[in-house]
């Protein structure tokens, strides 16, 4: 048995592994506050309902068109400079406004920013189409939201499966990136034998697999305690976002992401921040991005979370300075 044959059969345990060398080694060097902000960032928050969490959101819904699609976008906060975010698997923008880690990363860093978000098509708020969206099509619901707020210039942001996208947006549109910061993802999601730090498409499909029934809350979205939020609500805020049939379309989507061979053609500045304990995408995925992009830099935040950055006050302070220059 080769090596990435037995890593593949015992990644699960090795990813635990890490997760719990991460937290000690973090605990003893960061000691009460690291505790509170990866056990207890939302013990102090009220129980979470489904009926919050479909709560509309308290900024207004807009719609850009794109090929006669409808992409629902908001906007929070009027400080300058714009940063657009590309979300992650899948997005709906009432449900983001309500869902602590979004949230309360968002409000972070609406303070010295203005922040648009959107749903892809297909997601959330944004018009139905028959079919995931394309790389192509994707790209140009970026494009869509950003005329449509009059954003020549901007920041763009990619979180997890919304990396990929805001890589190829910012090859692109070189003249309209400012800057590029990339958060808990990577350019390849799937393993092969050139990527072998990918993940195996039987942990991809594990994710559609069970989507409804809360087995990847504590890879996902470890920092939401069930206090806040108990399985059975979270069984029924993935059903909220999404069913089981659109999330294994999407998770066959993106086993066919691969924008390596673009990362070498970003022009702009470019931020690459990772949980170093992330086990939904690995931090030698979040390594090799920024290795591989012409003078990234890379931020490791110490930590189990996947996307919630309202907790890590040292990465809002280096996307803070990373947008003023």
């Amino acid at each position: 048995m080769s090596f990435w044959d037995w890593f593949q059969e015992n990644e699960a345990v090795l990813s635990g592994i890490a997760a719990a060398l991460v937290i000690s080694g973090a605990l003893a060097t960061l000691g009460r506050d690291f505790l509170k902000r990866v056990f207890l960032s939302s013990e102090s928050s009220k129980h979470l309902s489904l009926t919050e969490l479909s709560s509309p959101s308290p900024f207004p819904i807009e719609f850009a068109k794109c090929d006669g699609v409808n992409i629902a976008y908001n906007v929070q906060g009027q400080k300058q400079p714009t940063l657009l975010v590309s979300p992650g698997i899948i997005s709906n923008l009432h449900v983001s406004s309500n869902l602590p880690p979004i949230k309360n990363t968002m409000a972070a860093l609406a303070k010295f920013s203005k922040i648009i978000n959107f749903d892809k098509r297909g997601q959330g708020l944004s018009d139905p189409v028959s079919k995931v969206a394309t790389m192509s099509e994707r790209v140009q619901d970026i494009e869509s939201v950003a005329d449509a707020t009059a954003s020549d210039e901007f920041y763009l942001m990619g979180i997890s499966e919304g990396g990929p996208m805001s890589v190829q947006f910012a090859v692109e549109n070189p003249s309209r990136v400012k800057g590029l910061i990339l958060f808990g993802t990577t350019p390849r999601f799937t393993r092969s034998d050139d990527y072998p730090i990918g993940l195996s498409e039987r942990a991809l499909d594990s994710v559609g697999q069970n989507w409804g029934e809360a087995v990847a809350r504590d890879i996902l979205f470890p920092s939401i305690s069930r206090t806040v939020m108990d399985d059975d609500t979270y069984r029924g805020f993935e059903k909220l976002l999404a069913d089981r049939r659109s999330i294994i379309q999407i998770v066959e989507y993106m086993k066919t992401l691969d924008v390596r061979e673009l990362l070498s053609a970003i022009e702009c500045p470019t931020l690459v921040i990772h949980f170093s304990g992330d086990l939904a995408v690995p931090l030698r995925m979040g390594r090799y991005l920024a290795d591989h992009i012409p003078n990234a830099e890379f931020l490791e935040i110490a930590g189990v979370d996947h996307c919630d950055l309202g907790n890590a006050p040292e990465a809002i302070d280096r996307i803070r300075s990373f947008i003023s220059n």
